[in-house]
């Protein structure tokens, strides 16, 4: 059996508690073992008249079973005097329940401006006095709950409660930015829409109602609510009868109705009404800035001139073609270039391979297809951070590849990269993103230039183009007897060595994720095979020489793994050398429609292989583990969803985690899956967001925080990772 929640060396102030909903509180709080002070002005229903018997008797009954009270006759308009009574007598205040209330119905046309008033003064402005003052007091001791009471009129509206509906609507307003301003010093704010048999409502509701609303039935959620477990916050409840049941603001989808350079008119939103209050597609919405963000995307696709405006697939080529990414920039030195050459297979079994291998070697030098390293660097927000591309991550594939090297790549340096949309096909069983990345050196010059072909499966007839002349086509190689081949073993740990240039996807190391992804075993990354055939190709016609590779391109046709062999068969034909490269052990080709453009043509060279692990520590690892223990079904039964998290380093994806709030009991493990809210940031700001120090509404806005999916569900995460930030 769980244990009691009790309340022992807590200060309760409640208003209005010389009877109904108000007396429950205060005895309840006061049987858990909390110090109570029981507010109670005596007037009638109508706010009319005074008495101390109502508080007395209350107090009396909790003194009576051996509970800890004290009674206060004021007015909730002085607040001041009711919170000094608390600390008066019991020297601190830890929980507020604003309950205090009076009615003065008459139909808005009848309704005077003094019941107006009266009702707005006891409701909105009395919770908001007692509220006050005790405000400071619980920011000094970082701690305070508060309970906000409206209502069903206020949250519906109600005939004949014109003055009442709007304070109690009021009161949910004030708890919401409450909720928002005391989060940082640990103060929970939320709100309740209680229905009770009261003497406020004793002569209203039928006898037989009222008998089954009794008071008593909402005082659990209050008591949850104000315990140091619980850490909901912000949050609206209606509770009545024993039922219990959250509520939230939810909109429709929308229609963008302005076309770029167009006036809006009248009979645009009458012509698309039905696309305004379509509720069979909703958005929830928690926040202000949720709300910002959403109108914001919206008016970012009217500015940008998008021709996909009244789309709701998830690829709008003319949308993603139009974001600007900002530059990426990658920095390195002679370990990353040697990394990566062990990576492709060079090996110091080879003496003509010392020149990737040595940095003191007098030839040390840079393969070309090491310019796929910064070229993948860049494509970070692809997935997450491009409008017009709102697709699942596990369903891509890396299609094609296309290099082209302007001058002699560095062995270390500093590198900006800008990548842009080009052009998105549609190829009907999926859609084909091609995004080309520019790289600069720090004087300006362009080094090389990649070409990535993404394939996202599933996602095509979004009315786009087949075909595109921005595409750097691949070429089928002459019909005839190859002219050279190199035939070279891939070592078991060949994928989990490239990884660590920077491709960190567990695909290619995590079986279990291979297995999510339908491979028996992990597979070698494409742009590993890739660099083996350039690098053949280099043996055979280009003297081994980097300074002899213009240009690279291929197309990954089928899955690799370590451990097999690469044979790569090659045509030369003046300065172009087709190539094709078959894994041996099955006779399938693995790249195919593939050349490499010489600067000129040279002579041969062959061979080999080498491997190499590490294993590097992120600062947020601790939190996500720390995760783990955290979670649990009734956490699962809230969310019902699951996040992808990538966690960037140096602009790299550098660790990937799931957390699976949807099913069982709840999982954060290593790795990537399909999701509803995938979100990226660097290790650094996700360790400053649920520390408190980078807002995230911020992060979001200076693209720190990345969000695809369902970003609302963004939201749901900041209490759990927050409770683990601070261990």
């Amino acid at each position: 059996m769980s244990s009691e929640l009790r309340f022992d060396g807590k200060v309760v102030i409640v208003t209005g508690a010389g009877g109904g909903l108000g007396r429950e509180y205060a005895l309840a709080f006061a049987e858990r073992g909390a110090s109570v002070v029981v507010n109670d002005l005596g007037s009638s229903r109508a706010g009319e008249g005074k008495s101390s018997n109502f508080a007395d008797k209350v107090v009396q009954e909790i003194r009576g079973k051996g509970g800890k009270a004290v009674a206060n006759y004021d007015s909730v308009e002085d607040g001041e005097k009711v919170v000094q009574t608390a600390l008066d007598h019991f020297g601190r205040v830890d929980i507020v329940i604003n309950n205090a209330g009076i009615l003065r119905d008459k139909s808005f046309a009848r309704m005077t401006v003094p019941e107006w008033d009266i009702i707005h003064r006891v409701h909105l402005r009395g919770s908001f006095l007692v509220t006050k003052a005790a405000w400071e007091h619980m920011r000094k001791q970082k701690y305070g709950r508060i309970i906000m009471t409206s209502s069903a009129a206020g949250l519906y509206g109600n005939f004949g409660q014109a003055n009442y509906s709007a304070a109690k609507l009021g009161l949910v307003g004030l708890a919401n930015t409450l909720a928002l301003e005391g989060r940082k010093y640990n103060i929970n704010v939320n709100t309740i829409a209680p229905i009770a048999g009261t003497r406020l409502t004793q002569d209203i509701v039928p006898p037989d109602v009222f008998e089954a609303l009794k008071p008593e039935y909402a005082v659990p959620i209050v008591m949850w609510l104000c315990h140091d477990e619980c850490q909901e916050n912000g949050s609206v409840f209606e509770a009545g009868g024993g039922f219990l049941t959250k509520l939230r603001w939810q909109r429709t989808e929308g229609a963008a109705l302005r076309q770029k350079g167009q006036k809006m008119k009248a009979e645009d939103v009458r012509d698309n009404w039905e696309k305004v209050v379509d509720f069979s597609k909703t958005r929830i919405v928690d926040t202000i800035s949720e709300s910002t963000i959403l109108t914001g995307e919206q008016v970012t696709r009217i500015e940008s001139g998008n021709n996909d405006l009244y789309s709701n697939h998830p690829i709008q080529p003319s949308l993603a073609k139009a974001h600007v990414f900002p530059p990426n920039h990658f920095e390195y030195g002679n370990k990353e270039v040697i990394l990566y050459a062990l990576g492709v297979g060079a090996s110091t079994t080879q003496p003509e391979h010392l020149n990737f291998l040595f940095e003191l070697s007098e030839d040390f030098v840079t393969l070309p297809t090491f310019a796929v390293i910064p070229g993948f660097n860049s494509l970070g927000g692809l997935v997450s951070g491009v409008p017009g591309i709102n697709i699942n991550p596990a369903k891509i594939l890396h299609g094609e590849q296309y290099i082209e090297i302007f001058k002699p790549i560095p062995t270390e340096g500093k590198l900006r990269s800008e990548s842009k949309v080009v052009e998105i096909m549609d190829k009907g069983s999926g859609a084909a993103i091609v995004m080309n990345v520019d790289t600069f050196d720090e004087s300006g010059e362009k080094v090389f230039f990649n070409q990535f072909v993404t394939f996202a499966v599933g996602y095509g007839n979004f009315g786009g183009a087949r075909a595109s002349s921005e595409l750097k086509e691949t070429c089928e190689p002459p019909k005839r007897a190859p002219d050279a081949s190199i035939s070279e073993k891939t070592t078991k740990d060949q994928a989990a060595l490239y990884r660590l240039s920077g491709d960190r996807n567990p695909l290619h190391i995590d079986p279990s994720f291979a297995a999510m992804g339908g491979f028996k075993t992990p597979i070698l990354h494409g742009l590993c095979s890739y660099g083996y055939a350039a690098r053949h190709v280099m043996m055979k016609f280009g003297g081994n020489d980097p300074k002899n590779i213009r240009a690279v391109k291929a197309r990954f046709a089928k899955p690799v793994l370590p451990g097999q062999t690469l044979r790569t068969e090659m045509w030369k034909e003046g300065s172009r050398v087709y190539f094709k490269t078959i894994v041996e052990e099955t006779g399938t080709a693995c790249l195919t429609g593939g050349y490499v453009d010489l600067f000129d043509g040279s002579a041969p060279t062959e061979e080999p292989a080498k491997e190499e692990t590490s294993g590097d520590t992120l600062q947020s690892d601790a939190l996500f583990e720390g995760v783990k223990n955290v979670i649990n079904a009734n956490i699962v039964k809230q969310v019902k969803a699951v996040y992808q998290w990538n966690i960037t380093k140096d602009g790299k994806t550098a660790r990937q985690w799931v957390l699976d709030l949807k099913n069982g009991d709840g999982s954060m493990t290593r790795g990537s899956a399909s999701s509803n809210c995938a979100i990226t940031i660097s290790d650094d700001d996700v360790i400053a967001m649920f520390n408190g120090k980078l807002n995230p509404q911020q992060a979001f806005m200076q693209g720190k925080l990345k969000l695809s999916g369902n970003i609302m569900l963004a939201q749901k995460l900041e209490v759990l990772f927050k409770a683990q930030s601070k261990l």
